[in-house]
């Protein structure tokens, strides 16, 4: 019974704590949004160091009203030179934790979302790549010809390679269009594996106080590699990671 008590309390106090963190968040999204519109005929530079600190600013609220913090591990191994980031992808968080572990990073996403109102206008001024769900093979051109274009502006592509959200416990498929990028490109992948789930659940409205911890895997060279052998290689060392680090893994 007290146990029962106990959990209904800390979900009514993480109720109120992620209420509050909402309180602050959206405003600060609808003034990222028009800083976007400012800088946007001066450098992307600007544009993404905008990003950067609103994406730190939320990391200082999560900690502050949720009592959620985090640690990376494994920075040193981010090269200087162009890569891909091939984060496990649990929750929100690590989208947003993604605009300062990563350089100038640049996302994939689904056009239609372009069309929603100041969120989807928000995520164009990002600059991302736009792809059509509706039809793989498009959306995987699409990918590797908007994709090694910003590689070559120096961007940091960031992919899922999951495609959408895992919850902890749970597995799913890698999709190869990472790897192939890679290796259509020449570029080399860094593995990320992380816990974010944990603590920011999948759909649901609830922070839960914790430690969040990221870490960063070795540079993986893509060239004389498949895109397959890649992916299984990305797949391997994230899964492994998983197993190793966090009980709830997936």
């Amino acid at each position: 019974l007290m146990s029962e008590l106990e959990t209904k309390r800390n979900d009514l106090l993480a109720l109120v704590r992620s209420s509050l963190y909402y309180l602050f968040m959206a405003p600060s999204l609808i003034v990222l949004f028009f800083g976007l519109i400012i800088a946007l005929p001066f450098d992307y530079k600007y544009r993404a160091g905008l990003i950067r600190y609103w994406a730190l600013l939320q990391m200082w609220f999560l900690k502050i009203f949720c009592g959620l913090s985090y640690e990376v591990q494994g920075s040193e191994n981010l090269p200087s030179g162009p890569y891909i980031a091939l984060p496990k992808h649990q929750s929100a968080w690590e989208t947003i934790a993604s605009n300062f572990l990563f350089k100038r990073p640049a996302w994939v996403f689904n056009s239609d979302l372009f069309r929603i109102p100041v969120f989807g206008w928000g995520l164009y001024l990002t600059n991302p790549v736009g792809i059509d769900r509706s039809s793989p093979r498009l959306a995987l051109n699409q990918l590797i010809k908007k994709g090694g274009e910003l590689l070559k502006q120096g961007r940091t592509m960031v992919i899922f390679p999951e495609g959408t959200r895992v919850a902890p416990g749970e597995t799913a498929k890698f999709e190869p269009g990472g790897s192939l990028l890679a290796v259509k490109t020449g570029t080399p992948v860094v593995p990320v594996a992380l816990n974010a789930g944990e603590f920011w659940p999948k759909h649901s409205f609830r922070k839960y106080p914790g430690h969040i911890k990221v870490i960063i895997g070795p540079l993986i060279e893509s060239k004389g590699l498949k895109a397959r052998e890649l992916n299984e290689k990305v797949e391997t060392w994230i899964n492994n990671t998983m197993d190793e680090n966090f009980s709830n893994s997936s």
